[in-house]
């Protein structure tokens, strides 16, 4: 690192360095152990492993609750709406999980991580037995609300395995706690589809809960982190903790992205861009984030729920949210683009619903196949800056490949798509794991909430833009390719309306419109698909664009092997190991000396 990097590094957190970050830095260290000091037998004894296992299904069961609805969300709105707001049920949940984790990465950072999980679990519950029983689209939206609280939590499992495990080993262990987000990842669409058609797609809330509720169980028995008192000594109570907190930064954090992320999410459809409540949700949540920035960077609040600081620290901070945040930018447009890019360019009248389902699950299994396959072997091959560079050019070059895709190149589609991603799973999930190995202990909550939270923001601005280009051109194109073809067939002109009036309405065949023969029904087809088609590659020049600006990013990256030591920020604790720990720190509790604090300092960039 060079020497600005360094000084930055040394004085970060400012204002923070009162008297109890002290102590919290004092805490930290004395809760820090390297491998070697650790029995062995704790890595295989029943609170570690029932730990790893519970948090890993309840990981699974959130993104369960989540992707598996969100694919059959057609049909669930047949069920009980249908309602103009079913568009919100992806938003509100995406918006609920990004708030919720950046809240969540600050809170269990300094008062403990058990109760926060214990709660999520009862909290997201309640919110699949709702849903699961809802009679309206308002209900199962206001349900998300819940649910999108409670999965901030479960899906930070990062976090939560993260500070358990030797930073030499954080891959490979992650990997092996992702290995059952297949289900919801790679077959969900699948198995939301077979629920539908074989018992109802309320069954998806109710494996939810079963899934959630077995995680939950195992945390409850097994889970027991560091205490409040564990993290601060035994002279501070959790009142004077709580006093400490950012609670203006909390305020305008949680206005602002909630106007905001709605005015993106809710623009386009189903509301106009320029109409008055997109643009009073857009501007206000924009100048109220803009306040908060303002707030967190001025302030001498001891606690920020966002540390700008940790952005000082350019060449690893910096650039691993950049290439993260971007390698989830691609993850983005390829899972809300390309479903609907296989029913537009492969679906017709002889295809089944399992042959498109399966045909778009290609996405899901790069992601997930990309974490299982690469992580294990992230340390034995080295050069971890490298390995960056090449899977963020990877998933960047395929996703160029996919803007060719056209009606004749489903082979070509499955292949693109699944390469694209497999790059995408190891960068966007692998910033979680690098981001932690760079931060201090007592922070790294709040460092991969971060960049978690920022995952969710630039995927949620970028689906705007996304869908903005999309929306913005298919309509041009359709009306120019399909004039043509259908007047080139035989069709009358003064059929037009009529048969554009039945594209916009989805109806499956033309058989209404006058003059309509199968000759002409075929060239409309086949120009539909050339318009889609098109417009689709507008979308992935675009994603293209934010690959290539990161590989910049990615090539800046410091050197982050020198990281992967066999240090293990926390563990999980018995009765008895809390208590004596607690005693010694009573009995010997002294004012951390300025080379402890700077100890803890020292390794940062």
């Amino acid at each position: 690192m060079g020497s600005s990097d360094a000084t930055q590094a040394k004085h970060h957190g400012g204002a923070r360095h009162d008297h109890e970050h002290e102590e919290d830095v004092e805490c930290s260290r004395r809760l820090a152990k390297d491998v070697s000091e650790v029995d062995p037998r704790y890595f295989r004894s029943a609170r570690y492993i029932g730990s790893l296992v519970g948090i890993s299904l309840t990981t699974m069961s959130c993104y369960f609750g989540f992707a598996v609805p969100a694919s059959v969300l057609t049909f669930i709105n047949e069920d009980i709406g249908p309602s103009p707001n079913a568009s919100l049920f992806s938003i509100i949940w995406t918006m609920c999980n990004a708030i919720s984790i950046l809240l969540v990465g600050r809170i269990t950072d300094k008062f403990g991580k058990r109760h926060v999980s214990i709660v999520a679990g009862v909290w997201v519950i309640v919110g699949a037995a709702v849903a699961g029983t809802a009679k309206s689209m308002n209900t199962l939206i206001g349900a998300n609300v819940i649910i999108g609280i409670g999965s901030g939590v479960h899906s930070s499992s990062g976090v939560f395995i993260g500070e358990l495990v030797p930073h030499r080993y954080k891959f490979y262990v992650q990997a092996t706690i992702l290995v059952p987000m297949v289900v919801a990842t790679g077959f969900g669409a699948i198995i939301g589809r077979s629920l539908v058609e074989s018992q109802s797609w309320r069954w998806i809330y109710y494996i939810y809960i079963i899934l959630c509720g077995a995680g939950w169980l195992l945390q409850v028995l097994y889970y027991h982190p560091a205490t409040f008192t564990q993290l601060h000594g035994a002279k501070r109570s959790k009142w004077q903790e709580f006093k400490r907190v950012d609670h203006p930064g909390i305020f305008l954090l949680v206005a602002g992205l909630t106007l905001f992320l709605l005015g993106i999410s809710w623009g386009g459809n189903p509301q106009p861009w320029d109409s008055a409540l997109i643009l009073g949700l857009t501007i206000s949540g924009a100048v109220t984030l803009v306040a908060f920035v303002l707030w967190e960077s001025l302030s001498n609040t001891p606690n920020p729920i966002v540390d700008l600081s940790l952005f000082k620290r350019v060449r690893t901070f910096t650039c691993i949210n950049i290439v993260s945040w971007s390698a989830g930018t691609l993850y983005i447009a390829m899972t809300i683009m390309y479903p609907q890019q296989v029913v537009r360019l492969f679906s017709n009248a002889t295809t089944s619903w399992q042959t498109v389902a399966w045909t778009s699950t290609t996405v899901g299994f790069g992601i997930w196949g990309g974490i299982i396959l690469l992580f294990p072997f992230v340390n034995a091959i080295g050069y971890i800056k490298w390995q960056v560079v090449f899977w963020l050019a990877l998933s960047t070059a395929f996703l160029g490949a996919m803007a060719s895709v056209r009606a004749g190149d489903r082979a070509m589609a499955i292949a693109a798509s699944f390469l694209s991603t497999f790059g995408a799973g190891w960068l966007e999930t692998g910033g979680t794991v690098l981001v932690q190995i760079i931060s201090e202990d007592e922070d790294v909550g709040v460092a991969y909430a971060m960049l978690r939270a920022g995952q969710s923001i630039s995927g949620a601005i970028f689906t705007a833009v996304f869908l903005a280009i999309l929306n913005g051109k298919a309509p041009g194109k359709v009306q120019l390719y399909v004039t043509e073809a259908a007047l080139g067939a035989g069709l009358p002109e003064s059929s037009l309306p009529k048969l554009f009036e039945d594209i916009v309405k989805g109806a499956p065949s033309f058989a209404d419109v006058p003059g309509m023969t199968t000759r002409i029904g075929l060239a409309v087809q086949s120009a539909l698909v050339r318009a889609y088609a098109d417009s689709y590659s507008l979308v992935y020049y675009a994603a293209l664009a934010v690959g290539l600006a990161s590989l910049i990013a990615a090539l800046c990256m410091a050197d982050l092997d020198r990281y992967m030591t066999g240090h293990i920020p926390k563990q999980v604790y018995t009765k008895e190991e809390r208590e004596i720990q607690i005693s010694n720190d009573s009995d010997t509790k002294e004012a951390p000396t300025e080379e402890h604090v700077e100890e803890n300092k020292q390794v940062q960039v």
